[in-house]
């Protein structure tokens, strides 16, 4: 029999060229054992558009490729959950349910084990090829007109114990045990010393135990099903092999990344290959930083926006997730309402309260400037070889030291220069390191004490007093206080410094940039100055060897706010070109501003809420407009069938052909209303089809129920009363409730 490999082309330029290179200093396993004639089903992306056949292996660029002709196409595409791993010709093994959809340490190419009556590859009808994979009661296996051939059935003994008593392929009369995939289940509870029931490996999904909270999603719509149904389809073998074949799995809390790991410990390269779809979109993030991704509601916008983010993260050599990039502080999230203004998103004037509680009203920047300063801020890391600023960041504060009296205690400015320290002469002779802030306020009424051991950060910026103008000596705080009486002057409150510029003889005139206030001779206190314009001073020259870490903003729902009142000013200073070449007068602060480089700024859109065209004009010529349409092939990718009959990838096109003819293509339904951790069973499909959709349907037509009913039939509504009628999910004699006929009854005429 001839043999078949799954190949996962993680490079387009050779999925598209049908050719698998490796360098010779990689290892040669990465064929994993292909030879001349075998034939390949090829994913680039996560889809599969061809079989190809070995043709030969010959040198090329330093090293080996495998060079493949093109035996047949497939339109659509091939999906991993949707045609491959259900194929019934395909035995379900570790290769099938693990290994070709896990990375298993850089192996490009996994064997298929065929079953016998397996016909030629380049017959096989993948798309009516399908194998159905149940979890069961043992009860209901006596009535066999809700199987079919090739149907494999996990067996349960019963609702009480919940224990997996069998695993057994249904050959269209009766039941045989299979083998392929009752070894495999063995192999992994360890040759049967540890059998979970379904309701222990629930209990241990529990937050309390493995904390697994998609297994615990999984495994209570299958026991729900079990009690409602005595069956329960699942549509994605994978997601059944993981859940519950595999058994029990533990991860410490060192090891919570496990979470996206495969079940043998083997990191998922699902979203790896999901990126490749996004690079052309990344790709455009270059030629304008701006983007703006608009579709009707459930399209994954958002969703959208995140891995466009990762895959240009993936170009620049960086392959991290947008959590990471969060929680790192390189990317923001935040959405725009009718509330949403300028004080907000740029910089406004915020109350505070001060010491004695009195309010007082200071210049405070929004989101948009303090991710700016970020970006400033890691400019200037940049570019300085020394890791002093490495703990400064853009909420890092600037404050105003004296060391001395200026002109009277020279020897004491000198003294803490040299030994790279800040400190002041104000209150008791000992360390208060241990003292309550109530203690400190007792002991010093100035409030520099409390400031200078409690308020002051290690990366905190310094500004040493020259005049009233000016300052000479800038540094940063290195170290967390401490008390000393090393030196004869006093001054033991103290921190380490590290200075970075040295600006004695030339003071520098911070004026304008204090908001044009002058300095006072208090020895310390806080300056509404941010982090980013204090290193400004540094002057280090732009070292073009480094490049740029990029930061990123996504502001969903970016047509819901008034654009022009939002933005101001900075509508201009978004543009590529104008970036870091035109500067502004910010209206509060009176400070010059301008948008970095490598800032990229992405805005999500619901087309059903606001048509695009009444977006502000300005801002529609600074971003470069991507539509995020439905995307059928998301949810079949997925899963085929939700319960085993309802095609929702057919539904949603249905739906969406009678919606767009009867009001428009903005108002169509997105595919992520099919998707989710916790969408796996019929109930689920209900639960999203009564509490979601019908209701977004009865918004778009204001309740006109004859309108809706055009689109989804008769059956949903009272023909009396016009009120909605919840269909009942029970399964009739040949297992498809009522609730199932009528939602597969809006498809069926079209398909």
């Amino acid at each position: 029999m001839d043999r078949l490999f799954i190949g996962k082309f993680t490079i387009k330029e050779q999925y598209e060229g049908n050719y698998y290179h490796i360098k010779l200093e990689n290892e040669i396993s990465r064929f994993n054992g292909l030879k001349e004639g075998d034939y390949v089903l090829p994913s680039h992306g996560g889809y599969f558009g061809k079989l190809l056949l070995c043709n030969r292996f010959e040198k090329k660029d330093g090293g080996i490729a495998a060079i493949f002709e093109v035996i047949k196409s497939f339109s659509p595409e091939l999906t991993l959950s949707g045609n491959i791993v259900c194929c019934k010709y395909f035995k379900p093994d570790m290769n099938l349910l693990n290994k070709i959809v896990k990375s298993t340490k850089g192996y490009g190419f996994h064997e298929i084990s065929l079953e016998e009556n397996c016909p030629n590859f380049e017959i096989i009808d993948f798309y009516k090829s399908q194998r159905r994979f149940l979890v069961v009661l043992k009860e209901i296996l006596s009535n066999t007109n809700i199987f079919k051939p090739s149907d494999i059935c996990i067996v349960i003994d019963n609702l009480n114990n919940t224990d997996i008593q069998d695993i057994v392929e249904f050959n269209g009369q009766k039941f045989n045990k299979y083998e392929a995939l009752w070894n495999l289940y063995q192999e992994k509870v360890e040759n049967g010393a540890k059998k979970y029931s379904l309701q222990k490996l629930l209990e241990f999904a529990d937050d309390r135990y493995d904390a697994a909270p998609k297994k615990e999603k999984y495994l209570k719509s299958v026991l729900s099903s079990l009690a409602d149904d005595k069956y329960f389809i699942a549509d994605n073998a994978v997601a059944l092999y993981d859940n519950i074949l595999v058994g029990r799995k533990q991860y410490s809390k060192s090891d919570k990344n496990a979470a996206s790991q495969g079940s043998d410990g083997e990191e998922d390269d699902n979203e790896d290959e999901d990126l490749t779809k996004y690079e052309q979109y990344a790709k455009l993030m270059e030629f304008n930083p701006n983007l703006i991704l608009y579709g009707p509601p459930g399209t994954g916008k958002t969703y959208g926006a995140e891995r466009i983010i990762e895959a240009f993260e993936a170009l620049k050599g960086n392959s991290t997730s947008f959590k990471a990039l969060n929680d790192e502080g390189r990317a923001k999230f935040i959405t725009f309402h009718q509330a949403y203004s300028y004080e907000e998103f740029v910089e406004g004037l915020r109350p505070e309260t001060d010491e004695n509680g009195n309010i007082k009203y200071e210049v405070k920047p929004g989101i948009l400037k303090r991710i700016a300063e970020e970006c400033r801020i890691q400019e200037t890391k940049k570019n300085i070889k020394e890791k002093v600023i490495s703990n400064t960041t853009g909420s890092s504060k600037v404050w105003k030291v004296s060391l001395g009296r200026r002109n009277l205690e020279e020897h004491i400015y000198k003294s803490l220069k040299k030994s790279e320290e800040i400190a002041i002469g104000y209150g008791p002779e000992e360390s208060v390191l241990d003292w309550s802030d109530e203690q400190i306020d007792k002991a010093d009424k100035t409030g520099m004490l409390k400031a200078l051991r409690s308020k002051m950060q290690i990366g905190d910026i310094v500004f040493i007093f020259d005049s009233i103008r000016t300052i000479r000596l800038i540094g940063v705080v290195t170290s967390d206080y401490y008390y000393t009486d090393k030196d004869s002057f006093g001054y033991g409150h103290r921190r380490e410094v590290k200075w970075i510029k040295d600006c004695e003889k030339e003071p520098i005139d911070i004026f304008r940039l204090n908001q044009e206030k002058q300095l006072t001779l208090s020895s310390l206190y806080e300056l509404k100055i941010s982090s980013a314009d204090a290193l400004q001073y540094i002057g280090v020259k732009d070292d073009k060897s480094i490049a740029s870490r990029p930061y990123y903003l996504i502001i969903d729902e970016i047509n819901r706010g008034n654009i022009s009142k939002i933005f101001g000013e900075l509508i201009t200073l978004i543009e590529k070109d104008k970036r870091e070449n035109l500067h502004c007068l910010l209206p509060y602060s009176g400070q010059k501003f301008t948008l970095p480089k490598n800032l990229y700024i992405i805005g999500t859109m619901n087309t059903s809420d606001r048509s695009i065209a009444l977006l502000d004009t300005a801002l529609r010529r600074r971003f470069a407009f991507i539509e995020i349409n439905p995307d059928v092939s998301v949810i079949e990718s997925n899963k085929t069938t939700i319960g085993g009959y309802v095609s929702h990838g057919k539904l949603l096109s249905a739906i969406n052909e009678k919606i767009t003819e009867k009001i428009d293509r903005d108002h169509r339904i997105g595919h992520s209303y099919f998707l989710g951790d916790d969408f796996n069973s019929k109930m689920d499909l209900f639960n999203v089809w009564y509490y979601k959709i019908l209701p977004l349907l009865m918004e778009y037509f204001y309740n006109d129920i004859n309108k809706v009913r055009e689109i989804v039939g008769d059956k949903f509504f009272d023909q009396r009363t016009k009120e909605i009628v919840m269909l009942s999910t029970k399964p009739n004699e040949n297992g498809i409730s009522d609730f199932e006929s009528a939602l597969m009854k809006i498809y069926e005429s079209r398909y």
